[in-house]
């Protein structure tokens, strides 16, 4: 039976990535936000970060888990160098930095940050700016293959989700996380009090925050 003129498609698994025919990891199902962005663990965070050829990518892809910065900011951080204030060794977004019509607060403050960042900045300003989003999508769906993982929900939404994620896993005070990534209270509440880590993975998520200066 043809399908009538204008009807509307719901977006579902099946349909999402009609090209590229993914689905969502069974084993990873309680790592899915809202069902569709894929949350990583430490380790899976390395491996994916392993596989990447590239170095300028490979920094890219760290200043993004560790900032948890949108990547449209990020384009836009590479762009003024002076958003990053070395002696501090922290970021000021300024209102231009975050033009998202629900934002809740007009600038904010990335930190605390670890203390060899300035030098991972360094690279990141050196190198080629940032690829269009989609192009980064991509290479990330391709990178997560290579690492033997499942690449359904993965995007450049997922390294902020990610980070988010493991600070409200790791005890960090629900405002002081709002505050570093411009959200408020409901929203985190909303978004990652279905997600669940085991042990194991609870300790490594610690254990890379800790490392970072955030814990």
């Amino acid at each position: 039976m043809p399908t009538k003129k204008n009807s509307h498609v719901k977006t579902t698994e099946v349909n999402k990535y009609p090209v590229l025919q993914l689905k969502r990891d069974p084993e990873a199902i309680h790592h899915y936000l809202n069902g569709e962005i894929r949350i990583l663990v430490p380790t899976e965070y390395q491996r994916i970060k392993n596989v990447i050829p590239q170095k300028r990518h490979r920094t890219l892809f760290d200043v993004l888990m560790i900032t948890g910065m949108r990547y449209i900011e990020v384009q836009r951080l590479w762009d003024h160098k002076e958003w990053y204030l070395k002696k501090k060794n922290i970021i000021h977004l300024p209102d231009e930095a975050q033009k998202k019509h629900k934002r809740t607060q007009q600038e904010r403050t990335i930190h605390p940050l670890p203390s060899m960042f300035e030098l991972l900045l360094d690279d990141f300003f050196e190198a080629r700016k940032p690829p269009a989003e989609s192009n980064w999508n991509r290479d990330l769906r391709k990178w997560t293959e290579d690492a033997d993982i499942n690449p359904y929900g993965l995007s450049a939404k997922t390294t902020r989700k990610t980070l988010e994620s493991w600070c409200i896993a790791a005890g960090m005070l629900e405002s002081t996380v709002c505050l570093r990534q411009g959200h408020d209270n409901l929203t985190s509440m909303k978004h990652y009090q279905g997600l669940a880590f085991s042990t194991d993975e609870l300790r490594d998520i610690k254990i890379q925050l800790t490392a970072w200066g955030m814990l």
